[in-house]
């Protein structure tokens, strides 16, 4: 399971989950925050969601020829297709929660999730959050266009194809 403690991300991007926090707090807007660092394999399940098992071998072979990481690829070939649907596109080492620069979060009503956004009062709630993270330096992926993620947030400016080549994943 992936951590959920702002402990496990990076220095400097537990500072700003940490005024995250803060910021919130003047809002008087509730998050659980419920996912921070994850495992390559805990990444690898939740990329293996509704995709078939030419789909994880096409990433597999990405991961080996393009990224010279044969044992990332390892590790995204260890884990079955899974049924359900597409929760993230990012396989093992291209997810920013695999180097401790994201986390995801979720609002909070009356101490209850808000997952959906389709009613004007969950939409305001996740923009609220959204306008929070990015006040103390997030990006947030609910502005993103191509797969929203309300949850996710993110050191602005990183890319994963900068750092998979030479980090060292524990």
């Amino acid at each position: 399971m992936a951590s959920r403690d702002i402990k496990d991300l990076r220095p400097d991007v537990m500072e700003k989950a940490e005024n995250l926090l803060t910021e919130c707090q003047h809002q008087q807007l509730d998050i659980l925050i419920y996912r921070t660092l994850s495992s390559l394999e805990e990444q690898a399940r939740l990329f293996c969601r509704g995709r078939t098992s030419a789909e994880i071998e096409a990433v597999a072979a990405r991961l080996e020829r393009e990224y010279n990481r044969p044992d990332v690829s390892a590790v995204l070939l260890n884990v079955e297709p899974q049924n359900g649907a597409r929760v993230t596109n990012a396989a093992p080492g291209m997810s920013l929660h695999n180097y401790g620069l994201a986390l995801d979060a979720v609002p909070l009503r009356d101490g209850k999730p808000v997952w959906g956004a389709k009613e004007e009062e969950d939409i305001a709630i996740w923009h609220r959050y959204g306008q929070a993270a990015e006040k103390v330096g997030f990006e947030w992926g609910g502005r993103w266009t191509r797969f929203r993620d309300m949850p996710h947030i993110q050191e602005p400016g990183v890319r994963w194809q900068e750092l998979i080549r030479d980090y060292e994943f524990v």
